[in-house]
């Protein structure tokens, strides 16, 4: 199965079009998708060859003093059997960000898939990692197929080795006041099982992770979006987007196509991963697959046994 990860920014039909004929070259069978502009929604979806879309802020209740920033909801798109239930995350400031989907694979085996945006820290302060810790929470009760898709807007140091990896408001960052932070969602002191789909590929492929690792040991391990990005200047590389994926996953293929996105109007790369489902009834229960029985470097298995 494909899936393609991406924050389309907002944007008009023009470049809705450019976008959806992006998506259809690329022919992902799910896409998870951030900031989607209602407006030109079908536009998109037209043009990526979806066969169904959900909107978040069509489950959400308006509220009397709604921003327009609040119409930036997430989205998820795909093709063949529309989802058989969708919701979103209940008891945060944003829920038009987290949207859940309950599907099948082409075979039938269900699965959960969601698309994140996480508030950017700056204009929302806590909102941002209460939201985090909120789907971390949510992520820590399941045990079947899953994966999801996010513009974190973090980390801040996306380290070659997880553990020095630093989410901007982690645990013990002096303006949480004691709450949790957004490393519960996507660092190293996470409380849930689902592994960044980069870090599994490059798990699988020493040569690649070697390289990194005497390279860019303090990352980011790739460029998905470039923070302070202005007229004269580049900006920062940041990897602020990601597909994460539970134990039931086998990462074959990854792409971060950073210079598509932003020729396709966005200012994220879309992430393009291929994955297989290696779904069993023990796996289902939270026991250990072939996956999880592999040898481990810097947090993940290095190679599948049988």
């Amino acid at each position: 199965m494909r899936v393609v990860s991406w924050n389309i920014a907002f944007r008009g039909p023009k470049a809705a079009k450019r976008q959806g004929d992006l998506l259809r070259e690329l022919a992902p069978d799910l896409m998870l998708l951030q900031e989607l502009n209602p407006g030109s929604s079908a536009v998109l979806a037209g043009a990526a060859g979806a066969e169904w879309m959900v909107r978040a802020i069509d489950l959400r209740t308006p509220e009397p003093n709604d921003r327009p920033v609040r119409r930036r909801g997430v989205a998820i798109a795909g093709r063949g059997l529309p989802p058989c239930r969708s919701w979103l995350l209940d008891g945060i400031r944003l829920p038009e960000r987290t949207l859940f989907i309950e599907t099948q694979t082409m075979d039938g085996t269900p699965f959960t898939a969601v698309s994140y945006h996480a508030p950017p820290g700056v204009t929302w302060g806590i909102v941002k990692p209460r939201q985090a810790v909120a789907f971390a929470s949510w992520l820590s009760t399941q045990n079947g197929p899953l994966l999801f898709g996010a513009d974190a807007n973090t980390p801040l140091i996306d380290a070659f080795d997880f553990a020095n990896t630093r989410t901007h408001w982690h645990t013990g960052y002096r303006h949480l006041n004691g709450e949790a932070g957004d490393d519960r969602l996507f660092g190293p002191d996470k409380v849930h099982d689902l592994d960044d789909a980069l870090r599994r590929w490059l798990a699988l492929h020493p040569d690649e992770m070697n390289r990194l690792g005497a390279s860019q040991p303090f990352g980011p391990l790739t460029i998905t979006h470039r923070t302070g990005r202005r007229k004269n200047s580049s900006g920062t590389g940041r990897r602020f987007d990601s597909v994460w994926v539970s134990r039931h996953w086998v990462v074959r293929h990854i792409e971060h196509l950073y210079e598509e996105g932003i020729a396709a109007g966005s200012d994220h790369a879309p992430v393009m991963v291929d994955l297989d489902l290696t779904y069993d009834g023990n796996a289902a229960r939270g026991e250990q697959t072939s996956l999880r029985a592999a040898p481990i470097f810097n947090g993940y298995p290095i190679r599948i046994l049988g």
